[in-house]
């Protein structure tokens, strides 16, 4: 989901970039045919997925390029850039880093698992961030990254293969319908759960084979912009970062996000368990909202005891996904 002219800078030829994400789209679009084929192979033969394992390996340093010059990124990079040509550089500065490329590829080859997701019906949603990632948890609010990350325990990576076929990595809490090295046949339920987590990870575009399949995920999309936090010390040290929204997979989850940043919690503190939940539900509180409000809490105690995201890093090895964009800068008061 690419559109002449998006990738443009006065130090670059015209349609320069373009070019070059051409090039890898027509050799991606060949490898992901070839995937697509073995993928149907094995499910005919009941054979195991390392071959497929194998193949989507060999691409995954041109998924996270894809990743990074998405439209839903560029996106995200414009919240603290509104010159666009800020924006390509900050694109560039990630893709051109081949190490970093190299190293964010073996963090999600070697500390993930894999399995491979199938709608029988074609009904699996396209962002225009390409890649989608989600939280399997929460971990807490940090200064400089979300809570889906890659490279952080507890989130799930989806990797397109068609409109048929998603590659997922993931740690932590993984639905039952999901079992890992296996094809895994999804019923139209499992298929919308997906679908929820792809399209919010879009910003401007999402497509779908069959037109039913994006109309019932538009039903559970929330638009939600990327955040932009600072942080200051005694030194006058000024710092910031702009990081993408959070997105969880399961709605638990969501809830308990939702309260704690909308401080909804706050009306609950002197509710006892057997009061009924001043949310209106007519249901008592234990049954209601606790589950809720304990999350909230445990997200502001994990503030307050300054819970670091390095703690959530799937290895001490292996990186994480860098900040959309991060930055110092000094304030003077002479």
């Amino acid at each position: 989901m690419s559109e002449n002219y998006t990738y443009e800078h006065d130090k670059i030829r015209v349609n320069e970039l373009e070019k070059y994400f051409n090039s890898i789209e027509t050799y991606l679009g060949h490898a992901l045919e070839d995937i697509e084929e073995n993928l149907i192979i094995g499910e005919t033969k009941k054979c195991e997925i390392n071959l497929i394992k194998k193949m989507i390996e060999r691409l995954m340093g041109d998924f996270i390029i894809f990743y990074y010059r998405s439209g839903a990124l560029l996106y995200e990079f414009s919240y603290e850039q509104t010159e666009k040509q800020d924006r390509i550089l900050i694109m560039l500065n990630k893709i051109l880093d081949s190490r970093y490329i190299y190293e964010l590829s073996s963090t999600i080859i070697n500390c993930y698992s894999i399995a491979i997701v199938k709608s029988e019906n074609k009904n699996f949603l396209l962002s225009d961030q390409f890649l989608s990632t989600a939280a399997l948890g929460i971990k807490s609010r940090f200064l400089n990254v979300s809570n889906r990350y890659i490279g952080l325990k507890n989130i799930i990576i989806l990797i397109p293969i068609s409109k048929e076929y998603y590659i997922v990595y993931f740690d932590g809490k993984i639905p039952n319908y999901i079992k890992k090295n296996n094809i895994n046949i999804l019923n139209d339920s499992q298929v919308r759960m997906i679908n929820n987590t792809i399209i919010n990870n879009s910003y401007k575009k999402c497509v779908a084979y069959n037109n039913e399949a994006l109309e019932s995920a538009i039903a559970n999309f929330e638009y939600s912009s990327p955040s932009a936090t600072y942080a200051s010390w005694d030194s006058r040290a000024t710092y910031g970062t702009t990081k993408k929204k959070e997105i969880f997979f399961y709605n638990e989850d969501k809830k308990i996000w939702d309260f704690f940043i909308y401080n909804r919690w706050h009306k609950y503190i002197q509710t006892e368990d057997e009061d009924m939940c001043p949310c209106g539900s007519n249901k008592s509180f234990s049954t209601c909202c606790k589950k809720y409000v304990l999350g909230a809490k445990q997200i502001m105690n994990d503030i307050a005891n300054g819970i670091d995201p390095m703690i959530y890093r799937i290895s001490p090895i292996y990186i994480s996904e860098r900040a959309i964009e991060e930055f110092f800068y000094f304030r003077n008061n002479q």
